[in-house]
């Protein structure tokens, strides 16, 4: 249970939280642990290192927040405002997020294991080596994000909008992108083993040294997509369009490309077997 003369000191407001803070930056253990604070107003508070664990932030107001290494695994935050908030090495696991807005919000080497990010606003925000295995982002909004090297194992993507965003190097073995949006996205050298990618939008993405290998990518539109080095062994690309693709140094051993649009589509010199 959470510190009562912690959060006696809370209610007092932010200004003279963050006060206490700076009076005592050497400060360990704030103890929040299940606090119900559903719909509070702590813009620009400082709970970095704090100790959230299980508390009731649903619809509270966190944005431009210090959470930098805060523990706010199985955390209430839905339709909260993160909006530009330090959330780098902050705990999220198993965290309820859904359709909060973490816009813009710094959420580098954060750990949102298992989290549920539905419909969640993460545009603008850097993701960089986040965990996200086996989080559920069904509908979230991840455009113009920096995902580098991010671990998304796993996890459902389904219909979210990755538009224009930094997905290099990232891993996303067996994950769920049906009908997501990757357009002009950069997943180059990114790991998409066994990802289900049934009617996804790649047009015109950066797959430079991709590696789908098995992936399904029924229906999928690549238009325009350069897939330099990448490799599509086993990969199922039926009904998918390659129109004026690139696939010239690309691994099709084994591809599946049965009523593809192939219309411009560069293929390895020689390269006929799967074209229906």
């Amino acid at each position: 249970m959470a510190d009562n003369q912690h959060l006696a000191l809370l209610a007092r407001g932010v200004e003279d939280w963050n006060n206490w803070r700076e009076a005592n930056p050497e400060l360990r253990g704030i103890d929040l642990t299940m606090a119900s604070l559903s719909g509070a107003k702590l813009r620009k508070i400082d709970l970095s290192m704090a100790n959230l664990r299980g508390a009731d932030l649903h619809e509270a107001n966190l944005s431009k927040a210090k959470l930098k290494g805060a523990d706010l695994s199985s955390t209430n935050l839905h339709a909260a405002d993160l909006k530009g908030a330090d959330l780098s090495d902050a705990f999220l696991s198993m965290a309820n997020l859904i359709g909060a807005n973490l816009y813009d919000a710094d959420l580098r080497s954060a750990d949102l294991r298992g989290a549920k990010l539905n419909q969640a606003d993460l545009k603008y925000a850097n993701l960089t080596l986040a965990r996200f295995s086996l989080a559920n982002l069904n509908q979230a909004n991840l455009s113009q994000a920096k995902l580098v090297a991010a671990d998304f194992s796993r996890a459902n993507l389904s219909e979210a909008n990755f538009s224009g965003a930094d997905l290099g190097r990232a891993n996303m073995g067996k994950v769920d992108l049906s009908k997501a949006n990757l357009s002009i996205t950069i997943l180059a050298g990114a790991d998409l083993i066994g990802a289900n990618l049934t009617g996804a939008n790649l047009s015109e993405a950066n797959l430079n040294r991709v590696n789908l290998i098995g992936a399904n990518l029924i229906g999928a539109n690549l238009h325009g997509v350069d897939l330099m080095g990448a490799d599509l062994m086993g990969a199922d690309l039926s009904m998918t369009d390659l129109t004026q693709a690139d696939l010239s140094r690309t691994n099709l051993m084994g591809v599946v490309l049965t009523k593809a649009k192939i219309n411009g589509t560069r293929f390895p010199e020689g390269y006929s077997q799967g074209l229906c």
